[in-house]
């Protein structure tokens, strides 16, 4: 999620389409995807946590990388930095995973709060998160971990070798993490995020909310000892291919009605990183905030762009129909 013109409007139209979901014959992403292809079984998976905090294009993000035959999602972490809590996360996820016929995998969430320079997301963003962006939230089909999310992911990164933190919000718990266990941490293979943005407008004086809810923790990271790759807001081509307009992902789409799928476009660029152009550097988070600064050499990777053809294949692969 982040700042843009014209999102309090948007949010009322998701709130009510949400409220309608399921009423009218012929909605909008009615019927169910085809089975997704049988996981890799040539040790060429990718073993990821993913850490959201189930904005809309979240949902699609997880869509896709539990659909992906390339990728293993060993555990979900929830953010309560981010758009929803613990509860309602953990309902929206059930509804995501029953929509998907996908199965359960861990997860637990977040006890973390945002460094000094943090800010809370809007209210009304929040409830939109909460009703769960077209899809029916379905309490008690997770029960969390009894670990919090920063001993998930510890307990996640001493089992599996080369393991990638996917964060899709604020990065509370990988800074958490990095804190409080960071013999677990450096076992991580990498940490790919959404977040910050390169040069795009500030709406209300924020440039990027995943980066603005928590800098602190996103400055931490950037500067840490494990690998990094940033996708920032302006890096992803705007507007709604056609691929997200089908089965299940269709009723996400068309209730929110994202100028831009930010979340998603970035675990694109886990899988097939060859679908932008990046550029490597030492960074810090600036003014306005969620303002992503090149400050000097380092190792760093942002991408600056991302192909929009590229992605739309990679949209249509995961979602067909």
């Amino acid at each position: 999620m982040r700042a843009r013109s014209g999102l309090a409007a948007l949010l009322a139209t998701a709130l009510a389409t949400t409220a309608l979901a399921g009423c009218t014959t012929g909605a909008a992403g009615s019927g169910t995807l085809p089975p997704a292809p049988p996981k890799a079984t040539d040790g060429t998976t990718i073993p990821v946590v993913v850490d959201t905090d189930l904005g809309a294009d979240d949902l699609l993000a997880l869509a896709y990388l539990l659909r992906h035959p390339q990728v293993e999602v060993r555990a979900l972490t929830v953010r309560t930095t981010g758009l929803v809590g613990c509860e309602a996360g953990l309902a929206v996820l059930g509804g995501l995973l029953e929509a998907l016929d996908a199965d359960p995998v861990p997860v637990a969430c977040g006890e973390g709060t945002a460094g000094p320079s943090g800010r809370p997301f809007p209210a009304a963003w929040r409830a939109s998160g909460e009703a769960g962006w077209g899809l029916e939230p379905r309490p008690g089909v997770l029960q969390p971990d009894e670990a919090d999310a920063t001993e998930l992911l510890a307990e996640q990164a001493r089992i599996h070798e080369d393991l990638v933190l996917v964060a899709l919000g604020p990065l509370t718990d990988v800074a958490a993490l990095a804190q409080d266990d960071p013999e677990a941490y450096a076992r991580l293979a990498g940490v790919h995020a959404m977040a910050g943005s390169l040069a795009g407008p500030a709406v209300d004086g924020v440039a990027e909310w995943n980066a603005a809810a928590d800098p602190d923790a996103l400055a931490a990271v950037l500067s840490g000892p494990v690998p990094v790759t940033v996708v920032p807001e302006d890096a992803v081509p705007p507007g709604t291919p056609t691929s997200l307009t089908g089965a299940v992902v269709g009723r996400v789409s068309h209730a929110a009605e994202l100028p831009a799928w930010w979340d998603l476009a970035a675990v694109v660029a886990l899988v097939a990183p060859e679908a932008g152009e990046a550029t490597t550097g030492s960074w810090t988070v600036d003014e306005p905030p969620g303002r992503l600064v090149r400050a000097g050499r380092g190792d760093v990777s942002v991408y600056r762009s991302l192909d929009a053809s590229r992605l739309e294949e990679e949209y249509a692969r995961a979602f067909p129909g």
